[in-house]
């Protein structure tokens, strides 16, 4: 009979943002739940955003104040959320304040594993000198993380050739293959204007962090599967010189949700008023800057398409956004607004959600897709126009077109795209697919723990010391 293995120590370091921290829980219940310890580092205020773990898993929160004293920085600001795009940068450099703190708890608690996130950058060499293994957890997909990022020696030395706008709209020269998987003009336009830059000098931009993070790793993690992406995820460990472990995808489940049910009753019942798949929910997440124009036309096209919508309209800090005027009243009954936090998963898996209008965060996409809800999609920036490519390939929903030059939208292209992955014949094959994919792929829970239970078999077969 073979000996049981020795139960591990793994410490999970997520970067300061919620769609970050949410997929770094949900691996770290999926290893306790195998019977190891885990050790979740982050902020206070950004631990007590964070939903309750089972009192049967053994994750304990490990609290690091961030340094106080960051130019620009509000006092209490610990994450993506409560800072203006603009002021992330600042983030940043309070977060590498974290390192003397994070390296006292590494070398006090020994773990055998340290899982870290993409602009950790100075945490593998403290892992190396303490002797703990060191893998980077990559929360984006395999082809989104190609296209935006180089291999590790052109992004720590600045070697990136592409310097315009015309040299994103095509795939960059370390892909071999063909792929339509590109951002459009006007959006590597936003790209280029994206604030990346370092506070306290430009080697402390993303690409050097990222670089150096990807260099001082043992292996690379990421949140995908091989049915996806194939070669997206062996071209990644080309460039990289690193094994790469696709982990599944992390798929949510209602019950992992917040258990909060004063928001939840009030929709639910609304939700059960409504047909079968006929409901359109929106939501462009939390941390994604949506201009005015943007949220009017998608506002006119939603009151347009005719058909009843959930819209969990919140703004990150230092925006501002405005409805149109009467808009509430004029779609009264048939829509409802929301501005603060509502249960997304719950509402995702509710039978009468036909359609999921996203910003195709691959968190949110993959979410919706779990529940077999067909996407309409809204890519803002970053990431985002990389996934809606990659999912568009698929035909488990359609992007709204937008013009190519500035990215502006109408009301006729949001409602008329609305009503055909929702409810028209022609859109039919939108809805198939996405059902197929959910049983197939996406709410395969069989498929998604097969993935897991192999990293986490991995991190027990080169444990520090074997």
């Amino acid at each position: 009979m073979a000996k049981p293995k020795p139960k591990l120590h793994v410490a999970v370091f997520p970067w300061l943002a919620l769609g970050h921290m949410i997929p770094y829980l949900q691996l770290s219940k999926l290893i306790a739940r195998k019977g190891h310890n885990v050790s979740f580092i982050s902020t206070p205020r950004n631990i007590s955003r964070l939903p309750k773990i089972p009192s049967n898993l053994t994750v304990i929160f490990v609290s690091l104040p961030l340094p106080h004293g960051v130019d620009h920085l509000p006092e209490k600001a610990e994450g993506t959320t409560d800072v203006p795009e603009t002021h992330i940068a600042y983030l940043k450099e309070a977060f590498d304040g974290l390192s003397e703190a994070f390296s006292e708890f590494l070398e006090s608690s020994k773990p055998d594993w340290i899982v870290y996130d993409i602009l950790h950058h100075w945490v593998p060499p403290i892992a190396e000198k303490l002797g703990v293994r060191r893998a980077m957890f990559c929360t984006f997909n395999a082809a989104s993380i190609i296209i935006i990022n180089g291999p590790a020696s052109i992004m720590i030395h600045g070697r990136d050739p592409r310097k315009t706008v015309e040299d994103l709209i095509v795939p960059p020269p370390w892909v071999p293959f063909e792929t339509n998987i590109v951002y459009r003009l006007f959006e590597a336009m936003r790209i280029m204007e994206y604030p990346t830059a370092g506070v306290t000098g430009a080697e402390l931009n993303d690409n050097y962090r990222t670089g150096l993070t990807y260099f001082g790793s043992e292996v690379i993690a990421i949140r995908t599967c091989m049915e996806l992406e194939p070669e997206w995820i062996q071209l990644l460990s080309k460039l990289q010189g690193k094994p790469v472990i696709p982990i599944g995808l992390l798929s949510p489940s209602p019950v992992d949700e917040a258990d909060d049910e004063g928001p939840w009753l009030d929709i639910r019942e609304w939700l059960d008023t409504q047909r079968v798949k006929s409901v359109v929910y929106v939501a462009l997440g939390t941390e994604v800057t949506v201009s005015n124009e943007e949220i009017q036309g998608l506002a006119h096209g939603l009151e347009r398409c005719g058909l009843p919508f959930f819209w969990m309209l919140r703004k990150r800090t230092g925006a501002s956004v405005f409805l149109p005027d009467g808009f509430e009243e004029r779609v009264k009954g048939r829509g409802i607004v929301r501005t603060e936090w509502v249960p997304q998963t719950k509402i995702l898996s509710h039978g009468s959600v036909g359609g999921f209008v996203t910003h195709c965060g691959w968190g949110s996409a993959v979410e919706g897709l779990s529940f077999g809800v067909p996407l309409i999609m809204f890519p803002c920036n970053l990431d985002q126009p990389l996934v809606a490519r990659l999912l568009g390939g698929l035909n488990i929903g359609l992007e709204i077109s937008r013009n190519e030059q500035d990215g502006s939208v109408t009301s006729a292209s949001v409602a008329e795209t609305i009503r055909l992955v929702v409810v028209e014949e022609d859109g039919k094959i939108y809805r198939d697919n996405a059902a197929s994919q959910q049983k197939k792929i996406f709410g395969n829970k069989r498929l998604q723990d097969q993935y897991a239970d192999s990293f986490i078999e991995f991190l027990e077969n080169q444990r520090a010391g074997m």
